[in-house]
């Protein structure tokens, strides 16, 4: 996932690693794969449960498809970028909402 230099220059240095030339998680997926995963086997009002979150993607996904969702992770590095990921969707959200209603 790319973010704005913005975001990038207020993410904390041992987490900028991860995003200046993408993300470096041995398992990163597609976020249009997992968007339609999470469409397909999800019901409506349905909770997306990711027991391996990894940096994310999943999460992502499912916030993006406006699915509620759990993510579990034991790698605290992890963690911090998955947690930075969710944010950037949700400021890039709210800007497009922002423009949306000028």
């Amino acid at each position: 996932m790319r973010i704005s230099q913005e975001q990038y220059s207020k993410l904390p240095e041992r987490l900028q690693k991860h995003f200046n030339h993408g993300n470096f998680h041995c398992t990163v997926k597609p976020i249009s794969l997992m968007k339609y995963l999470c469409r397909l086997v999800t019901p409506p009002d349905g909770i997306v449960l990711d027991p391996f979150a990894g940096s994310g993607s999943t999460l992502i996904a499912a916030k993006q498809e406006g699915f509620n969702y759990i993510g579990i992770e034991m790698e605290a590095e992890y963690i911090e970028i998955a947690e930075a990921r969710l944010r950037a969707v949700e400021d890039e959200q709210q800007t497009l909402f922002a423009e949306k209603n000028l």
